[in-house]
Parts: C-alpha cells; structure tokens; sequence
C-alpha cells in the first residue's frame, strides 16, 4: 500500500495501483471481454526502500516505471505470444503521454484514445522552430474552437451503436495534426501526422477529443466506434467488483496480490464464457440475444483495452 492517486476514489489514498490489458470483440449484441494481463505499479518510493520491498516479496526484477510503459511492456509481451489486435484504445491517462504515442508507433499498433483538452498538438506544420505563439504548439481545445482546418468543417452525424436506451449518436469533426514530441522543456513536431477528432454528444453535449495514428484513409466512424469500445472495460470492471471480487482483497505480499487478480480474471472468464455461449443458443428476438456467432477463431485480429484501477 501506498498514498498516492486513487482512481476509484478520486484523491490521494492509501491503495494499491495496477496495470491491466482487457480484450474485447465489441460485438454489438453479444460481445465478450476479457482481462489478458495485470501489472503492479511500484511507486519511485519503494524502488530503493529495501526493506519494505522485502517484506512485501517484491521481486527484484520489479522497478519503478511509468503506467504506461508497463503497457507497453505488456504490449509487447501480448504481441510476443501471437495475439494481434485491430485498435489499441485507452483512456486520457495514457493518451495524455506523447511517449506512448511513441512507442505503439514503434510497435505497428493501430490506436486511438482519449486526450485532455490542454493535449498539444500543430494543426498545421509551423514555418519556424520558434516558442512565439504563432509557431508554438496549440492545446487541442483550442485547435477545434479556432482552427481553420476545423472550424471551416461541418459537424458530422455518427451513430456508434444501438443501446437499450436508444441509438448512441455523437457529433464529430475531425483533421489531421501534428503532435508534440520533446523533454518537456521544447517541443517539435512529429515527423507523422495523427488524427486529432472532436466528439460531442448528441444527448448531452459532452465534448471529448480523440488521437488517433490510423492511416489518413481510415474512415471517423470506425475510429470513434474503436474509441467508443473502452466502455467494456468500465462494465468489466464495474462487473469484477460486483461478481468476482477484483476489489476485495486484504493482501499484503506480492505474490497474493497477483494470485488474487488471476483468480478474479479467471472467475470472469468463466462468467463471459458462459454468458456468450447462453446468448448464441437464445433467438434472435431475445432482448441482446446473441445470433449464432461463435468465438473469434486463434489468430484473428483483437482489440486491446488498457486501464488503471484502484
């Protein structure tokens, strides 16, 4: 345990953080998810605190990194295995890192994730390497409200999915950036261009931005539905906890920490397992009644969630 940010209750507490990978096949009346990986995140406190890394069984080999580079190493270890993925999607926290952006680029990974609206990024590519305003980088924001490139667009009408609510519909503009690669002290512009969308909800008008490094032909409407498949990883977790126990656990060494998160990922697996194959033997009238659809075959493209959770 250590005090630092909680992200189950919003402040600074003493918890426990981890790193997790979820896959999901996003099916629009049957889906099926899945936890594939967890990582504990060591605090920089505990790297050279030998004792407390002793009593808790911290292996040796474990240090501190940043979330997302224990993502990325889980990335790598997925891709070591033979999975491989159409979308890497994931939330601010990760899409806030330029790194990260970086570093799925390095990998070949198709992605798409949220990013706060101080996220910064060139609309179009600056005449100087200069820190004056106009050739600085802008807060994506910003670049949707004033930028030519999207205030000269119309908002387009895209239906993500149908709910039990109703047609889930959101408003976009989207155009291609550049982001901002640097130390913190000077940025420069990436040599490659990302899509940088403009997502505002048709319901409540909540406003979200979205970077994605697809190609220039990939259509708005399937990155957003990608971007919009993280909600399985909210459902997954808000499931663990209710059904599995993720959240449960009074552990104090390293290893009980891990057995438990495989114990509740299993337990869920089961639970997703059966829940799919129940749904696929229903007809196809049931409310969310699956339509004979069998799960995906080894080898074929997956979508990977990434999340951290309290």
């Amino acid at each position: 345990m250590q005090r630092q940010y909680c992200g189950e209750t919003g402040k600074i507490d003493n918890c426990v953080l981890g790193v997790h990978l979820l896959y999901t096949d996003n099916h629009p009346t049957n889906p099926f998810s899945c936890m594939l990986d967890s990582g504990l995140y060591l605090p920089e406190s505990w790297d050279d605190d030998t004792d407390r890394r002793k009593e808790a069984g911290i292996p040796d080999d474990l240090h501190y990194q940043p979330d997302w580079q224990i993502a990325v190493d889980m990335l790598l270890e997925a891709l070591a295995n033979g999975i491989r993925f159409s979308w890497v999607t994931f939330d601010e926290g990760y899409g806030k890192v330029p790194a990260f952006w970086l570093a799925l680029d390095a990998l070949g990974l198709r992605s798409v994730g949220e990013v706060p609206a101080n996220f910064r990024c060139w609309p179009t590519e600056p005449k100087y390497d200069s820190l004056q305003g106009p050739f600085a980088s802008k807060e994506v924001g910003n670049v949707v409200r004033h930028s030519p490139v999207f205030y000269r667009q119309d908002w387009q009408k895209v239906k993500v999915k149908d709910t039990t609510r109703g047609k889930q519909v959101w408003h976009v503009k989207a155009a291609r950036v550049q982001l901002a690669d640097g130390d913190g002290n000077r940025s420069y512009p990436t040599d490659r261009r990302y899509w940088l969308t403009a997502a505002k909800s048709a319901k409540t008008e909540e406003m979200k931005y979205i970077v994605s490094n697809a190609p220039g032909s990939v259509q708005v409407e399937e990155m957003l539905r990608a971007a919009m498949a993280r909600w399985h990883v909210e459902k997954w977790f808000e499931r663990a906890k209710q059904l599995g126990g993720l959240g449960d656990f009074e552990v104090r060494k390293y290893v009980g920490l891990m057995r438990h998160w495989l114990c509740c990922r299993i337990v869920m697996y089961f639970l997703a397992a059966q829940t799919r194959r129940l749904r696929g033997e229903k007809s196809a009238d049931h409310v969310r009644a699956g339509d004979g659809c069998v799960p995906a075959a080894a080898g074929e493209d997956h979508q990977l969630l990434a999340k951290n959770v309290a």
